[in-house]
């Protein structure tokens, strides 16, 4: 390991159930020990899309591993990445790297040998498939919908007014925010079953841990929902694992999955269980530089259960990239954080909750340098989790992708036919994208959009982040046949609603391509 920034998740991701007992050892108190592995995944953002390019991990999910093969967070992010099951084999040029509780690496796929065009964008496919970024960026903050009914109207309230004031001072001393805290902070852990090589039964295996935050009950007073990290409980979906909640006296619950967004690393529980103290919320806005913080949760699992660490405020709206690659500005504080704290509460110093902790840098030289979610940010997240499960009204075009210039053979034709640099090869087309019943193949680059070239990817991103579901999109593709002519068209894409978490949705990472490809892997050794 280099001594460059290293980003870690605060805590790691669970490892398939069938791999649990080569990758997911324990100790002797039953937790799982955790090896460190490199991770990339990345997501179309505006500013970071290709991930071969830039350096992210910056949050790290229950499925915290290196690679080059899509993960689906899922978001991931906050992981962005993907809080879900990571695949991966590492990546040469990843400089972020996350620190697990569990963790998993699985093989990639084997790609076949095919001969001519057709057979190199089938083996394409088949790699881009488990390397393909989904389009589709989402500002942080977003105007609410108010004509969506919801299912709860339950949401999350931020005090402008402090509770917890000493009577003396005005703020309370570290001891009263300690106890206060304590009583909201819970322990969320991920079970999945795993079976030993030595027998042909499978058990119940702690696969991952993390934090979460009382956030209060639900309109039908028989639930209480916690906030926590997109990548503590993506895998509860993607995986189909289980999850337990503890509160502070030990008590145990069955979770229940709201929703997360693995763009932001906000994901919402709940518990059949009402009448726990819950969290006061702070605006997070207010927060300066150098003021008082402090931080509490389970870094390293329950067995530090409740752990409560002072810090102060380094910087405000510091530009991080999530795990799924979408950039978000987050506070940047002191306070110390470790593997297990992901999900837990930042807060102020009368107590009030202003942030999710979420991730840290660990490299040698760098100390002291962990980042939180800012509450008033994820507020309108929450809330919309809470109401429809997913975010909605943001706009995906439904495909996912990977770079031509990653791979030789379409580097090659776009460069002898002089298409544009960034021209983008279509890697799978969702069923509920306007193009799954057009002209547009899998396989065809897309090579400008509304008119405009795609000299980057970021083109088409900035027509996707600043248009609506709904709006039109004019795409020029750029169909390779086997002799390797190109034929051009024109296609129209509708903009559909991306809901974030559902398999067809759920982003995935866009290929690393390490070292290329050579002719003979796609086109067979005649050619």
């Amino acid at each position: 390991m280099s001594d460059e920034n290293r980003y870690y998740g605060t805590e790691g991701t669970p490892e398939p159930a069938e791999s649990a007992a080569e990758n997911n050892r324990t100790d002797e108190n039953g937790y799982a020990q955790q090896n460190e592995t490199e991770k990339d995944y990345a997501e179309p953002s505006r500013n970071n899309e290709q991930s071969y390019n830039n350096n992210y991990n910056d949050f790290s999910r229950y499925n915290d591993t290196v690679d080059d093969t899509p993960k689906e967070s899922p978001y991931s992010p906050y992981n962005s990445q993907s809080y879900g099951s990571n695949n991966g084999t590492g990546a040469s040029q990843n400089d972020y790297y996350s620190q697990q509780y569990a963790k998993t690496v699985n093989e990639v796929p084997k790609k076949k040998k095919s001969k001519g065009f057709k057979g190199f964008v089938i083996a394409l496919v088949a790699v881009v498939v488990c390397v393909a970024v989904i389009l589709g960026v989402y500002p942080m903050v977003k105007k609410a919908d108010t004509s969506k009914v919801s299912s709860d109207s339950t949401q999350l309230t931020l005090s402008e007014t402090p509770t917890a004031k000493n009577n003396t001072t005005g703020v309370p001393s570290s001891e009263e925010v300690a106890a206060k805290a304590e009583k909201f902070n819970v322990g969320i852990k991920l079970y999945g079953q795993s079976q030993s090589i030595f027998s042909s039964s499978a058990k119940n295996s702690l696969v991952g841990e993390g934090s979460g935050i009382i956030m209060g009950e639900d309109s039908s007073k028989k639930y209480t929902y916690i906030v926590t990290c997109a990548h503590v409980i993506s895998s509860v979906k993607t995986s189909g694992y289980t999850m337990t909640v503890t509160d502070y006296e030990g008590n145990n619950y069955d979770g229940i999955l709201v929703g997360y967004d693995s763009k932001t690393d906000v994901g919402v529980i709940k518990i059949a269980k009402t009448g726990l103290t819950a969290a006061e919320f702070g605006d997070s806005t207010t927060l300066k530089k150098g003021q008082t913080v402090y931080a509490i949760g389970n870094p390293g699992g329950s067995e530090f259960f409740g752990s409560f660490t002072k810090g102060m405020v380094s910087a405000i709206d510091r530009p991080i990239s999530s795990e799924s690659g979408y950039e978000m500005k987050c506070i940047q504080h002191t306070t110390p954080i470790n593997s297990g704290n992901s999900g837990g509460a930042l807060m102020n110093e009368y107590g009030q909750v202003i942030g999710i902790n979420s991730s840290k840098i660990v490299s040698t030289g760098y100390e002291g340098m962990a980042f939180a979610i800012p509450i008033s940010d994820a507020k309108q997240i929450i809330d919309d989790i809470i109401a429809n499960g997913y975010v909605t009204d943001r706009p995906k075009l439904g495909i996912s992708y990977a770079a031509a210039e990653k791979y030789q053979q379409y580097a090659m034709v776009v460069k002898l036919k002089n298409l544009p640099s960034g021209s983008l090869v279509i890697a799978s087309i969702n069923s509920d994208s306007s193009l799954a019943n057009s002209k547009a193949k899998v396989g065809d680059l897309i090579t400008a959009v509304d008119g405009e070239k795609l000299d980057t990817a970021d083109v088409l991103l900035d027509k996707i982040e600043n248009g609506k579901v709904g709006d039109k999109l004019k795409l020029e593709l750029c169909r390779i046949n086997s002799d390797y002519s190109v034929d051009t068209f024109t296609v129209e894409a509708t903009l559909v609603e991306d809901k974030g978490n559902s398999s067809e949705t759920e982003t995935t990472t866009e290929s690393q391509a390490q070292g290329g490809y050579d002719w003979g892997q796609f086109f067979g050794s005649g050619y």
